[in-house]
């Protein structure tokens, strides 16, 4: 009885320590416009992630662009030289992967990470064509601190009662 209590105590803080993984769209922010700047959107569990446009830039979410199957989905969308940089608010944020919509030929997104501003991407649409769009953001939250020492502290309470 004793070791199924240790096991079932050492698999909840473990859990505790695995990371989240979210996905922004922007369905629901239709008609949103930058400028003006930021526009702010909070991810249930993770915290605020704020966009603002580059200077000379003026984006706007709507139905413009195709996903590769035709079905057209909000996006924020970019014309040729517009840029934008996204900045998580929250957590440390890893694997993150930005998807796009209505690439045509001669286009391409170029991400980079911001040097001057943490947790900050800058994302520029070069080449030409008709634009494109930005259609989700996806990325996995680093574990806080205390619960990664909870799993820490679950799997060593859990090494040490098989050894009993």
């Amino acid at each position: 009885m004793k070791t199924t209590i240790a096991y079932a105590i050492a698999c909840l803080c473990g859990s505790m320590a695995v990371s989240q993984a979210f996905t922004l769209d922007f369905v629901g922010y239709e008609g949103s416009t930058l400028p003006p700047n930021p526009l702010v959107i909070n991810v249930p569990g993770y915290g605020d992630v704020r966009f603002d446009a580059a200077n000379g830039s003026s984006l706007v979410v709507n139905n413009a662009y195709q996903n590769d199957n035709g079905s057209a989905a909000p996006s924020l969308s970019f014309d040729q030289g517009e840029a934008l940089q996204v900045t998580f608010l929250g957590a440390q944020p890893l694997n993150v992967d930005f998807d796009f919509v209505g690439v045509s030929s001669g286009e391409s997104f170029t991400v980079q990470p911001d040097l001057f501003v943490s947790q900050s991407y800058i994302i520029n649409l070069q080449g030409s064509g008709d634009g494109a769009g930005l259609y989700a953001i996806s990325w996995t939250q680093v574990p806080e601190p205390t619960s990664a020492m909870l799993g820490v502290i679950g799997s060593m309470v859990l090494v040490l009662r098989r050894r009993r």
